[in-house]
């Protein structure tokens, strides 16, 4: 193997993987990394699918291919990837099952079940495993590989929140009695000390998704970004702007219009900075879209079904399916609130077509799950077609807590 020159500033979280690489492939990874980080995830896959066979079954390429296409929605997809890989890496090393990678693939897999068919019983099987594998390794001591781990381990349980009851684990990396942190966050505080600062936002979607308030969430995101500090083989700029652009979307959702406007403002500077990353409109039009009609509805002016759905059609372009299903599920329910004025105004069959994309959009991603669970939570009573409900709210309780879990995608 040549030697290998990482790059200046890298995107990636698994560089300790890198080492399987040849340089023109980590060049190539570094963008495709890049890329979904933009929300461009077209460009970032074309990019996976241009790599060489003798690449795509490697820990990185695999580890980061799937976890493009999580983040894209395509969860049968990316079970395909997650799966090939894990078989490659069994019939690589005769001892796999304490091989990191592979704990990594079977708890992406376990989720990916979830999501799909709601299926929980890999979860269990996974977090007992990362569980053993971690409990006793001291925060300061982590690898990129075993970060990853935790923040599996720590996103598993939301899924399964879902269909089954929040299990009982442990923190780890273990905490000290009677300590009001959790050990997602004592990791994270430890990675920001360390420089480790793309590690520190990848755990950053998970730990918000179990802290306890909203003061707490504002209270990470404001840590994070106080340790960007230069010099940093990091893409401080990038780092900074996704920490605005998630600080606006939580303002606007607490209808604080001046610090909403104040985050995009630092959002759009840092982004548009060409000192570590070529900008990207998609990763910052979207997040500006989808603010501005939260901060419409915290305002009491809540934006209707015709704004959604034109959200709807912009992500579908883009191909951020998260954001469609989103947009989409929001459209529908503007439609059937009977808070909202246009309620009574909208005729069943647009409802229908509505619910039809939906329904349409996750059977192409390969989501049974998603699907049967949003129907239920848009179901208008008005409608003679609905579908069998067990429970009165069943759908609606199990989608927010689906909800919290999939913040974790975003990043």
């Amino acid at each position: 193997m040549e030697d290998i020159e990482y790059p200046a500033i890298a995107y990636g979280s698994l560089l300790s993987l890198y080492h399987e690489l040849d340089q023109s492939t980590i060049l190539l990874l570094e963008r495709a990394i890049v890329h979904r980080n933009l929300r461009d995830y077209f460009e970032s896959l074309a990019i996976f699918d241009a790599l060489p066979t003798s690449t795509t079954s490697k820990a990185a390429v695999v580890l980061e291919h799937t976890w493009t296409l999580v983040a894209q929605y395509r969860f049968r997809e990316a079970r395909c990837v997650a799966e090939r890989g894990l078989s490659a890496f069994q019939s690589r090393f005769l001892g796999s099952e304490g091989y990191g990678p592979a704990i990594l693939l079977r708890a992406l897999l376990a989720g990916l079940d979830t999501l799909i068919d709601g299926s929980t019983q890999r979860c269990f099987g996974s977090m007992q495993e990362i569980y053993d594998w971690l409990s006793g390794v001291p925060a300061v001591e982590f690898t990129d590989v075993q970060v990853w781990a935790v923040n599996l381990y720590y996103y598993l349980p939301t899924l399964l929140t879902m269909t089954a009851g929040s299990p009982r684990f442990r923190d780890i990396p273990s905490v000290p009695a009677k300590s009001p942190s959790s050990g997602i966050s004592l990791l994270r505080k430890h990675l920001q000390r360390a420089g480790r600062l793309n590690e520190a936002l990848f755990l950053l979607d998970t730990e918000m998704a179990v802290l306890p308030n909203k003061d707490a969430e504002i209270e990470a995101m404001e840590s994070v970004r106080s340790s960007c500090i230069e010099p940093s083989t990091q893409p401080l700029s990038y780092i900074e702007g996704c920490v605005a652009l998630k600080l606006a979307l939580m303002y606007a959702e607490l209808g604080d219009e001046e610090g909403y406007r104040e985050e995009m403002f630092n959002a759009a500077a840092a982004l548009s900075m060409p000192k570590d990353s070529e900008f990207s409109p998609n990763l910052l039009r979207t997040d500006t879209w989808l603010a501005r009609l939260e901060l419409a509805r915290a305002g009491g002016e809540g934006p209707g079904a015709e704004a959604w759905e034109g959200f709807a059609d912009y992500a579908a372009k883009v191909g951020d399916y998260r954001i469609e299903a989103k947009a989409l599920t929001e459209a529908l329910e503007s439609m059937i609130s009977p808070d909202s004025e246009e309620a009574e105004d909208v005729s069943p069959e647009n409802r229908e077509r509505l619910r039809d994309r939906l329904d349409e959009l996750y059977s192409r991603l390969g989501s049974s799950f998603h699907r049967s669970v949003t129907r239920r939570r848009v179901c208008d009573p008005r409608d003679e077609r609905q579908p069998h409900q067990h429970g009165k709210n069943r759908g609606v309780v199990m989608y927010g807590q689906q909800q919290s879990a999939l913040r974790s995608l975003q990043t």
